[in-house]
């Protein structure tokens, strides 16, 4: 089978470099030259759009930072239907709204193509080694068709219905863990304006019932890791990234009527983030906005970066 792959950041690349340690063929596009030479200096080929990727591929998988790219990569100028044909597959892997997957189905379906929307979750180590999570909505038999692709990056992959229920699932589970996230830094706030070591704290909950591992995530982040990722690195999780996912959730909640007691000032932390221009910055630096509303220090002062 022949494949291509679209968006080569942090999450595509992994991805793609796993495709090819499977022994797939593969052709591959970015608006940025470093990943693709990377993936020609390992057997890889190179498309000059997507239009050519398309063109060359039996299936086409595509992870992009927004909406907006996900549409343009469809229908833009040398775009994704330019080049498809009928009998092609299209896995959109992008954490997108659910009424984008569905705009993208009808877009495809003109054309005979069949369409899965398979967003991921998994950190740096689970993109690396090839075990991330897999959310696939669409048809069964087209997931069926598309299964030997996606375990080369994936250890589970799931069948949550029809297409957009991926999209869907992708956003409620990155809403649950943006909410907590919140709830661990208020946790750290509140410790250590009542006086505790976060240590302390971290030892207790570790063996209680508030563990999680977002938690754990959390304090480790916090305590340990610069909210800047290092020259020439993407963020490690950014801002731009979560604080994208959980304004969807928001967006898809709102178009419901399903109101959210709990997580609209959870993504309201992370918007504020963003409106302060910390968008390239780790999703930790939100950090410095709980300091800030209890007028506590958390982070040791070696982190605490002017932000």
């Amino acid at each position: 089978m022949r494949v291509g792959f679209i968006g080569l950041g942090g999450i595509g690349l992994p991805m793609a470099r796993n495709i090819l340690r499977a022994g797939f063929e593969l052709t591959v596009h970015d608006l940025r030259d470093e990943p693709v030479i990377e993936l020609c200096a390992r057997g890889a080929a190179s498309g000059q759009s997507a239009k050519e990727v398309a063109a060359a591929s039996d299936i086409v998988l595509v992870s992009l930072p927004s909406n907006d790219a996900s549409r343009q990569v469809v229908t833009g100028a040398d775009g994704v239907l330019a080049g498809a044909r009928a009998g092609m597959i299209y896995v959109e892997l992008s954490t997108i709204s659910p009424d984008v997957v569905r705009w993208i189905v009808d877009q495809m379906s003109q054309v005979g193509v069949d369409v899965l929307d398979a967003p991921v979750s998994g950190g740096l180590v689970q993109r690396e080694e090839g075990s991330l999570s897999i959310m696939a909505g669409g048809k069964s038999d087209v997931l069926s068709r598309a299964r030997p692709v996606l375990e080369a990056f994936g250890k589970r992959i799931f069948h949550t219905g029809d297409n957009g229920t991926g999209a869907t699932v992708k956003l409620i589970n990155n809403l649950l863990a943006g909410i907590n996230m919140v709830s661990a830094m208020e946790a750290l706030s509140l410790a250590t304006k009542a006086g505790l070591r976060v240590e302390v704290l971290k030892e207790v909950v570790s063996a209680s019932s508030g563990n999680s591992g977002v938690f754990q995530s959390v304090v480790e982040n916090v305590m340990g890791r610069a909210v800047e990722p290092a020259p020439g690195q993407v963020p490690h999780q950014g801002l731009h990234t979560i604080g994208k996912d959980v304004r969807l959730a928001a967006d898809l909640a709102s178009d419901l009527s399903v109101r959210l007691p709990i997580g609209s000032p959870a993504v309201q932390i992370f918007l504020t983030g963003l409106e302060r221009g910390w968008s390239n910055k780790e999703y930790w630096s939100i950090m410095q906005i709980l300091e800030e509303m209890s007028d506590v220090q958390v982070r040791p002062q070696h982190l605490r970066e002017k932000l």
